[in-house]
């Protein structure tokens, strides 16, 4: 049987708390149906329909992660994708380092393996905060595009396999395997 699967760097709740201190310090608009907080996360790879047998095999192959030092992660502006046009995700944009890059290529390489293939765009991490249903007006969103504000910065010492459910009410997600990355050595 084969499971909707992704791999995703999580985010402390402070952070994504201070992020929507900052969106409700400049609107006002509270009725619109945020991302929940517990689902906002960072995706290194979305990998799709998985053979679930396959899962403990997969983790086995990611346990290299167990080896990496904590990610420091900073968020410092908001931005909108489209589709024809039209806003359909309200993003925040993480500054993310070289490591982070190189973590995601050594994914992508493993899961090559089982014949998931490489992105072919350029990782452009994002996280989600609402996704924009039909023509919602959103004329109020682009104050916080322009929006100047001190950076969110924090480090995450968590990498997670998640098993994504597709539900009318939307997605659910359940951690499959957490890998736990070491705190960064001061020198």
């Amino acid at each position: 049987m084969k499971i909707r699967t992704f791999i995703a760097v999580d985010i402390p709740s402070y952070a994504i708390d201070k992020t929507f201190e900052i969106i409700f310090s400049v609107i006002d608009n509270k009725k619109i149906k945020w991302q929940s907080k517990d689902k906002i996360h960072l995706t290194l790879k979305f990998i799709g329909d998985f053979e679930q047998k396959l899962i403990p095999e997969l983790v086995e192959k990611l346990n290299f992660l167990n080896d990496l030092q904590t990610q420091k992660i900073e968020l410092n502006k908001f931005g909108f994708f489209f589709t024809n046009k039209s806003p359909r995700v309200f993003w925040i944009k993480p500054v993310i380092s070289e490591e982070l890059i190189k973590i995601v290529d050594e994914i992508e390489n493993v899961l090559l393996q089982y014949g998931i293939p490489k992105e072919k765009r350029k990782f452009s991490p994002h996280l989600t905060l609402l996704r924009i249903k039909n023509d919602e007006k959103v004329d109020f969103l682009n104050k916080l595009i322009k929006l100047k504000f001190e950076p969110i910065v924090f480090e995450s010492n968590l990498i997670t396999l998640y098993k994504s459910d597709l539900h009318p009410s939307g997605a659910i997600y359940n951690s499959l395997h957490k890998f736990q990355l070491k705190k960064m050595e001061l020198i």
